[in-house]
């Protein structure tokens, strides 16, 4: 179907008036016209006072534009200077505060107006609240008829008031007064006008104390906004300026944009951008500061929730539209309760889950442990207990009074939560549920770039992602300030982390290589720029390790971790592999943070980087995790997956298991560790040959997703187990060809075994076991291999196994490091090869602008291993890699060869039939891959 609309077609050269761009939402959606339509013709800001000192102080230096200055800092400067015109101006007076002859030419330069200003105070005095909300929005349609312009005006969704049930897109209809109805279906208010206005005017004339007035100008608002049909000043007056812009636009392009509650940015420009505290956030920081515990709503009652860029995107969209499509009146909701509802109940669960699960890493927002539960209750039983409380309260205030103490700080929480009662109770347990279905049905006139570009699809959205870490992450980072001006406190290692950073020895270093291969060159300069701003959202990034402490380096320079090497000539991949080998014999500085990236500008026709971090900052999710973050997916910034449970959380997260199952459960994973430590050695093959030291790395063309899928799906089995049963073929085929057989006797492999919630990912650290797994290297058939793999990892998964040796690293981490690397050298002397299997981005992703072709990671070994081969998926297809010591591997490229000649022999042996044997996939230039 051909696109109605085209995003670029429309704003390209247009010249856009944005009001009310001090603000939160404004600002997302300035950054994102000049992010995605840079070819806009002018966008001109109306600010309040010096246009231009304003916007260079207040929203020019705004973190909004953190991703721009990251990426395009030449770029972004230029369109400050070139495309940005600010405007001294006042919304609230006639002509906008500006001469005629001003007011005219600026309604001829622009081609359509949004208009965001808005006082968000939801109990504003009547004579403010009306006059930013309503009669501005009169001038600012003046000024769009003028310029025959289109206008955007941002509404709420909580203009239809008291009313209940579902709330469609359409005009709202008063819920208790009535107020007559133009023919064209808006409402005639110059008698409401002159009834507020009148009274206004009483009161200024009766109250000379200027607090008093505004005390009684807010509860003027208040009372007429609940005779009207509205919960408050806020609501009732943004109403009043949708009639007026629809009176005043008969006949013209209008488009009403109201919005749910907003909150964080979900995705751009950065995922849980926020600026300032909203509605649900004053209450979140409430509980935060102990202030609160306590709140009148209905548990299962939805609550809507929408994302700033969300709304972004509706307005571009709207926008868009209202260019290329003849003049109408239109009216769009972005809101979330029809679409992907979430009630109050699952939103107090979630924050309060994650505030008791992880409240340190909120250092701004959390100062100390939450204390108590948080509780909704219905309205009759807060009251109740609020009286209750109030009189237990100031007794007891009293009392310290009377002993010399100041007030009781109950008395304070007290207030605290009957002014949030008061101020924001009504947002929390509305009576009706908002659709979308008219905006939803314009996003799909879009191309389907614009609806990936201006998504608008709330179905998208992770609430468990998007408000335990997107939003709560977001409201810490970029609303709250620092405690003080000193760095980040220090922080110990965790007893897993510890140990492995004391698993460096002179033949193994615990550091995991990776390498991102790229078809293009990389910019370095938006390379650097881009991980200084996202990789040091992680703290153990810009932290360096001192005796069992994480300790922020106050001489860190990104500049000493991302480094350029140039090469003299094009390498082909056969040497990349010697620069590899060679960068991964090389210690990490331990005077810095533990990581570090080498450019090489000049392979096989592209760049790659080599990105190695030391496996005390995190394991394998967790880098994953990071190479989401550090790049974007066709223009779009990284998600995190959404988090699956995993089956070993259980007994430590359910609330209702009992002391003796856990009981039970602790002396299973003891069982385990002690059942483990008597294990046999493991049969004394070429593996277990004393190490020298000398590393090196190798690693297979990519083999298509869709082939191992198809295989695993035949058989009933899963990927992995497809992964272990090919490995198992070729450890058994490489010691074959040397003479070694094993005579029955299987060989065991440390296969690591994740036990963290992908949700919790971006928290870092080591969260898996090393699972001890007897290969069937002593089956010679390939399909009964495969069922034998995946029954004895099947096995595994069911048992405590991946725990209990979980519980031995950190018990590692508690001892002497002579005893430490006693214990490894006992462990490990149980296996000859550890296998891991790495989740890696489902699409190809995109790295300072430039395209990634390839992802491949290697394990590293530990005591007494010395060899270890890597599964990491990547994009549709899946990348196995190889790292030894050559005193145990001298041919790593045999054992490549065989494992994937072990693929294929297992993909013909499971077609059922004699198929011919595919031709193996074409080997890079100077590896050795022979035909299978």
């Amino acid at each position: 179907m051909t696109s109605a609309f085209h995003v670029h077609t429309a704003l390209s050269g247009k010249r856009v008036l944005i009001t009310g761009s001090t603000g939160f939402l404004a600002k997302v959606v300035l950054e994102k016209l000049i992010r995605s339509v840079p070819d806009i013709g002018r966008i001109v800001l109306l600010i309040r006072g010096d246009a231009r000192a304003r916007f260079e102080s207040e929203i020019a230096t705004s973190s909004i534009f953190d991703r721009l200055r990251a990426e395009r800092p030449d770029f972004l400067v230029q369109f400050f200077a070139d495309k940005i015109e600010c405007v001294s101006g006042e919304v609230t007076a006639p002509c906008l505060g500006l001469p005629l002859s001003a007011f005219n030419a600026l309604a001829r330069r622009i081609d359509l107006v949004i208009n965001a200003a808005a006082s968000v105070n939801f109990r504003e005095a009547l004579d403010e609240a009306l006059s930013i909300n309503a009669i501005s929005v009169q001038n600012i349609t003046e000024l769009a008829r003028a310029g025959n312009a289109p206008l955007i005006q941002v509404s709420t969704c909580y203009v239809n008031g008291y009313h209940r049930g579902p709330m469609a897109e359409q005009i709202v209809t008063p819920a208790r007064a009535a107020i007559p109805r133009h023919a064209d279906g808006h409402y005639e208010l110059d008698g409401l006008l002159r009834h507020l206005q009148h009274r206004i005017a009483l009161l200024h004339a009766d109250v000379t104390d200027a607090t008093e007035l505004a005390r009684r100008l807010t509860a003027l608002g208040i009372a007429e906004a609940n005779y009207h049909g509205w919960n408050d000043t806020y609501t009732f007056t943004k109403w009043i300026g949708e009639q007026l812009a629809m009176a005043a636009m008969r006949g013209r392009a209008l488009t009403i944009v109201r919005p749910s509650i907003i909150e964080s940015t979900l995705q751009e420009p950065a995922p849980g951008w926020i600026e300032g505290v909203k509605v649900a956030d004053a209450i979140i920081l409430a509980y935060a500061r102990g202030k609160t515990n306590l709140f009148p709503a209905q548990p299962e009652q939805v609550v809507d929730i929408i994302p700033a860029d969300l709304v972004a995107n509706s307005i571009i969209l709207a926008a868009a539209e209202a260019l290329q499509a003849p003049p109408a009146l239109r009216i769009y909701q972005a809101c979330t309760g029809a679409t992907n509802p979430v009630t109050v109940g699952r939103v107090i669960e979630l924050i309060q889950g994650e505030a008791k699960r992880n409240w340190r890493q909120y250092e701004r927002l959390f100062h100390q442990p939450p204390k108590h539960e948080f509780r909704v209750v219905s309205r009759p039983a807060f009251l109740l207990m609020l009286r209750a409380m109030r009189i237990g309260a100031g007794a007891w205030s009293g009392v310290r009074k009377l002993l010399g103490a100041s007030e009781s700080p109950a008395l304070e929480a007290l207030r605290t939560t009957q002014l949030l009662a008061l101020t924001f109770s009504f947002y929390t347990a509305p009576r009706y549920i908002f659709h979308s279905d008219r905006l939803q049905a314009l996003a799909q006139r879009f191309s389907a770039e614009d609806q990936a570009c201006y998504s608008v699809d709330t179905r998208a959205i992770d609430w468990q992602d998007y408000l335990c870490r997107v939003h709560m992450a977001g409201l810490n980072h970029y609303a709250l300030r620092p405690r003080n001006d000193k760095p980040t406190a220090p922080s110990a290692l965790t007893r897993r982390d510890y140990a492995w950073h004391r698993m460096d020895s002179d033949k193994n270093l615990m550091v995991i290589n990776s390498i991102l291969l790229f078809d293009g060159p990389v910019d370095m300069e938006r390379l650097t720029a881009t991980i200084a701003y996202r990789l040091t959202n992680y703290p153990r990034f810009t932290q360096k390790v001192v005796g069992k402490r994480w300790v922020e380096d106050e001489q860190f320079d990104i500049n000493h971790h991302v480094e350029l090497e140039r090469m003299e000539r094009d390498v082909p991949r056969e040497e990349l592999q010697a620069q590899l080998t060679r960068l991964a014999h090389l210690p990490l500085a331990p005077d810095r943070p533990r990581w570090h990236m080498t450019v090489l500008d000049r392979v096989n026709g592209g760049h790659a980087i080599v990105f190695r971090v030391h496996h005390c900052i995190t394991d394998g999710l967790g880098l994953v995790h990071v190479l989401n973050h550090l790049t974007d997916d066709n223009g779009l910034h990284g998600k995190t997956p959404s988090p699956v449970g995993h089956p070993h959380r259980a007994i430590a997260h359910n609330p209702v298991c009992s002391a003796l199952v856990r009981g039970l459960s602790s002396l299973k994973i003891a069982g385990h560790v002690a059942r483990l430590s008597i294990l046999w050695p493991d049969a004394q093959t070429q593996f277990k040959t004393p190490m020298i030291g000398d590393k090196q790395l190798v690693w297979l063309p990519p083999l298509e997703m869709e082939r191992v899928r198809a295989m695993s799906k035949r058989m009933g089995v899963t990927l992995n187990d497809v992964w272990v049963a090919a490995v198992s073929g070729a450890l058994r085929q490489y010691l074959g060809e040397r003479g070694q057989h094993l005579d029955g006797r299987a060989l065991r492999a440390a296969v690591t075994f994740n036990l963290r919630e992908k949700a919790n990912a971006f928290q870092l650290g080591n969260e898996f076991g090393l699972v001890a797994v007897d290969l069937p290297t002593d089956v010679e058939d390939p399909c009964v291999r495969l069922r034998q793999s995946s029954h004895r990892m099947t096995a595994i998964k069911r048992s405590h196994q991946p725990r209990a040796t979980m519980a031995f690293l950190s018990l590692a981490g508690c001892l002497p490091t002579a005893l430490q690397h006693f214990a490894l050298n006992l462990f490990t002397s149980k296996g000859s090869v550890v296998l891991t299997n790495i989740e890696g981005p489902a699409s190809r992703r995109y790295l300072a602008g430039s395209r990634l072709t390839d992802l491949i990671c290697w394990v590293p070994q530990t005591g007494k291993l010395g060899v270890g081969l890597a599964f990491i998926s990547y994009a549709g297809q899946i990348q196995l890699a190889l790292f030894v010591d050559t005193a145990l591997v001298p041919d790593p490229e045999r054992l490549m060869q065989l494992t994937q000649d072990a693929f294929h022999e297992l993909e013909l042996a499971t077609q059922g039939d004699a198929a011919p044997q595919p031709a193996a996939t074409p080997a890079p230039p100077g590896m050795v891959i022979t035909p299978s």
